[in-house]
């Protein structure tokens, strides 16, 4: 997975698997802003899951999409993809995709993390996520933008999007 490392790859070049086994192109999003956000069930700031839903259903029609990754990197997700999959499907609280269960850190994070955090440090340059709900945000054109702490009120992240797509819609 070095070769994510390389600042000469693309997130479309990323292949994905949802939750339920289907592989997805990161390039089934170009021209989308995505907003992409590493979950866990058991986790306390799994109350977002709503607010992420709500971001998505107001934004979506502008161009948004959430995509979301469980991870047990911090202990809080106990669940594996099938009963994932179970999970989301009867809790049925968010209407984007979720996908199978990986790591966001160290040396067998998912190559999408390795490249989002590449290009969106964390506070003092840190490279890794500190804890579940950390999001980052990918512009239309496929280039990492921010990246928003699990604290950052979603309103606040909701308007910030809001904002940068009506920017990038007047260009």
């Amino acid at each position: 997975y070095n070769d994510c490392m390389d600042k000469q790859s693309h997130i479309y070049d990323f292949d994905l698997c949802t939750v339920d086994g289907k592989i997805i192109r990161m390039d089934a999003f170009k021209g989308k802003f995505i907003l992409i956000v590493n979950i866990a069930s058991e986790c306390g700031f799994s109350e977002q899951l709503q607010e992420l839903e709500n971001c998505y259903q107001a934004l979506k029609d502008q161009g948004l999409v959430v995509l979301a990754f469980p991870s047990d990197q911090f202990r809080q997700e106990p669940l594996d993809n099938e009963e994932l999959h179970a999970y989301h499907t009867e809790c049925r609280i968010v209407s984007f995709p979720i996908f199978q269960k990986i790591y966001v850190n160290g040396e067998h994070a998912h190559p999408l993390f390795k490249y989002l955090s590449l290009y969106c440090p964390g506070i003092f340059g840190t490279r890794s996520l500190k804890w579940n709900f950390t999001k980052f945000l990918v512009d239309a054109n496929g280039k990492p933008m921010r990246r928003f702490s699990p604290i950052t009120n979603m309103v606040l992240i909701q308007d910030y999007i809001a904002e940068v797509m009506r920017y990038d819609a007047d260009e």
